[in-house]
């Protein structure tokens, strides 16, 4: 029994740090979009740095748990988000995922939290770079 309970608890640890292709997909998405962003170049903040930490923002406001099979799908949401090139792109991607956030007026709220996630990660950046 003891032996079992060590392989599970082994099995969480790798899952939970290696991270999900969906997640890491996320990371992507955002690192590719902040690479072009004046404010980071202009506070010397490393793109992946910020993506990393929006993620992370990301993943605690999600429900479940990690390795929660479920999660799966609100990165594939979040990072489909991140992606939109347009308006339309937009639109298209809240109507794909209405009914996984409840509504199109949650699922566009959940679309608008990644710059909120963004600015945030952006203000704890600045904050240790000043204190360098």
């Amino acid at each position: 029994m003891k032996t079992v309970m060590t392989i599970i608890f082994a099995a969480c640890l790798l899952s939970a740090c290696g991270g999900s292709k969906e997640q890491l997909d996320l990371k992507a998405a955002l690192t590719a979009k902040l690479q072009e962003d004046s404010d980071l170049k202009d506070y010397k903040l490393n793109p992946a740095e910020v993506a990393d930490c929006v993620v992370q923002a990301i993943a605690d406001t999600m429900p479940g748990f990690t390795g929660d099979p479920r999660r799966k799908t609100y990165f594939e949401a979040y990072a489909t988000f991140v992606a939109a090139k347009s308006a339309a792109d937009a639109d298209k991607a809240v109507e794909t995922y209405k009914d996984l956030f409840g509504s199109v007026k949650q699922a566009r709220a959940a679309a608008l939290s990644v710059t909120d996630h963004i600015m945030g990660c952006m203000g704890v950046g600045i904050e240790e770079r000043g204190e360098e």
